[in-house]
């Protein structure tokens, strides 16, 4: 019964978002009346932010949203800046034991490393973590860089908006599925912060162009903001994706997208889209967040967003 009800959920999205894409006209829905429109139509809490050079937009931006992985954007510009403070670059080597690895997580990139003690640089945990979302890179650059905490700390002294909180590794979240929700976001925040790792100096110009490649080449969540993005107008897309447990009533506690998009002609603008205590698969959950995201795209593109 719950499928069903939400294929038809899921249709009603994509009749809005093709509405979006008709020619305005002056008694045509705003992008804020389509986009909660959306949001009150899922079977969830749906958080959106959109920023733009001119427009800020937020649908129920007043909830804490789990992070999830969405947090290693954070946390490696934490690293980033304690690199820099030590005067060390991405190319530094951290000795670690396979012991360290949990090979019962998400973890597609270390798991080559299965005896004894072994090399790896800042810059590949990075990299795994953020394009990969790999567990076990931000497990170790937590235990041997900077806590959770500090990463926090580090980011409320950036960000413009600080409604946000990160206190537990992912290893942490594995034993306690619970303690996701207290590491949480606002849309805003989260939105916000994309936006200045492309349009801000935040940390050294290496390291932050590395980041924004990592962002670009993300391998997770390819039908999530990025499904709506097949234009030749689209400059750049860069993004970060969180996905969460289940909770005691078996509802997804978050699936998420948040991303920087910069058209051809210079426009550019930051999406954020958090999906909490979701009755659906994550199927389901990307779709919404496809549909959020073409409704904006084709706002922009008849010249709407007002």
């Amino acid at each position: 019964m719950m499928k069903q009800h939400i294929s038809i959920i899921s249709a009603a999205c994509l009749l809005l978002c093709t509405a979006c894409s008709s020619a305005p006209h002056a008694d045509s829905p705003s992008l804020k009346d389509d986009l909660l429109a959306i949001a009150d139509t899922v079977p969830g809490t749906v958080g959106i932010a959109y920023i733009s050079d001119t427009d800020t937009i937020t649908v129920n931006n007043n909830i804490h949203y789990p992070m999830m992985s969405v947090y290693k954007l954070h946390q490696a510009l934490a690293v980033a800046a304690t690199l820099d403070r030590k005067g060390t670059t991405l190319d530094s080597l951290l000795t670690v034991s396979s012991d360290e690895l949990d090979r019962n997580t998400w973890s597609p990139a270390l798991n080559k490393y299965t005896s004894g003690d072994f090399h790896i640089s800042v810059g590949e945990l990075m990299a795994s973590s953020v394009t990969m979302s790999d567990n076990n890179a931000s497990n170790l650059m937590f235990e041997h860089i900077l806590s959770p905490r500090a990463t926090h700390d580090f980011i409320k002294s950036i960000v413009s908006d600080t409604t946000f909180q990160i206190r537990y590794s992912e290893a942490e979240m594995k034993v306690n599925p619970t303690l996701s929700y207290l590491n949480y976001t606002s849309p805003l925040s989260a939105g916000l912060l994309i936006r200045q790792v492309f349009e801000e100096a935040l940390v050294d110009t290496e390291k932050q162009d590395s980041i924004r490649h990592y962002l670009s080449v993300v391998t997770t969540g390819q039908d999530r903001l990025g499904a709506a993005m097949h234009g030749s107008d689209i400059a750049v897309f860069a993004h970060k994706t969180g996905s969460g447990y289940r909770n005691a009533i078996g509802e997804l506690m978050a699936h998420n997208d948040i991303g920087y998009f910069r058209l051809t002609d210079g426009r550019s603008y930051s999406l954020a889209v958090f999906v909490r205590d979701f009755r659906g698969s994550e199927a389901e959950a990307s779709a919404v967040i496809a549909d959020i995201s073409r409704c904006v795209y084709e706002h922009i593109k008849s010249g709407t967003v007002r």
